[in-house]
């Protein structure tokens, strides 16, 4: 596998001296800055000698794709076009669709009723994202997070009805640990787009063989997936943590394919 770790951009510097594969990037302040502080930041990174991949946090806390207020597809669009033209500059071919608040289901709303109108929203969202050679991973999140696409079964089915070759599935280890989903569903809804790592315990970075950890990568071979996974939790200490991270998370992986 390929780690890497959601952050910051202008900290490309300090996670290739830690030995990150790649990062992975928060879009919704990259689609944000101004176009001189994006520019100088695409030149941090430029210089760094590592690669933005993915990116993150698809939409804007305050975009809503559901319920009254709901941006419009023509809004959408322009915000989209904005955000992937600067991915297309990054280099990074990914962006994750996890953004809960703007998914949420507003009160009063049927499950399938919402369900449908994200149907809709993602396709649109595929299709902007395929002119920009980007694929769309579909994260689902904790129900503290958001009430829509809470599961592996619920993104996969979302992917599957969005009906866009570049739109799959994220598997967040965190999620699913929250949620109480069992790991087995990993081999039952592959192939997977991307995933993510952190512990249960406050969402920490995966600095020891936590058993749920273990299991992760035990059920992800079983699914025969070897792309990449991105630290995305919290630490105190974020350079002492990643180099525990990476230590474990690439023996964990030289064990798996070795």
């Amino acid at each position: 596998m390929r780690f890497g770790i959601c952050i910051d951009i202008l900290k490309a510097a300090e996670c290739r001296k830690l030995g990150f594969d790649y990062i992975e990037g928060k879009l919704n302040s990259i689609a944000a800055m101004s176009d001189s502080d994006f520019e100088n930041a695409l030149q941090v990174v430029e210089n760094s000698g590592i690669s933005v991949e993915a990116c993150s946090l698809l939409f804007l806390k305050t975009m809503k794709l559901l319920g009254e207020g709901a941006e419009s597809d023509e809004s959408l669009e322009a915000y989209l076009d904005k955000a992937f033209t600067r991915m297309n500059a990054l280099g990074a071919t990914v962006a994750v669709f996890g953004s809960g608040k703007s998914r949420f289901v507003p009160e009063g709303w049927k499950w399938a009723e919402a369900f449908s109108a994200l149907v809709s929203k993602t396709k649109l969202i595929g299709k902007i994202a395929a002119r920009h050679g980007i694929d769309i991973a579909i994260e689902p999140l904790n129900r503290g997070e958001t009430n829509l696409i809470n599961s592996l079964t619920e993104g996969a089915a979302l992917a599957l009805e969005a009906n866009e070759p570049n739109v799959g599935l994220l598997a967040d280890l965190y999620h699913m640990a929250k949620e109480g989903e069992d790991m087995h569903r990993i081999p039952l809804v592959s192939p997977l787009m991307h995933t993510h790592i952190a512990l249960l315990e406050g969402r920490k970075y995966p600095v020891e063989k936590r058993e749920e950890v273990v299991s992760f990568f035990s059920y992800l071979k079983e699914a025969g997936y070897d792309g990449r996974m991105s630290i995305e939790g919290s630490s105190d200490d974020w350079i002492k943590d990643s180099e525990l991270s990476l230590k474990t998370l690439r023996e964990l992986d030289g064990g798996i394919n070795g």
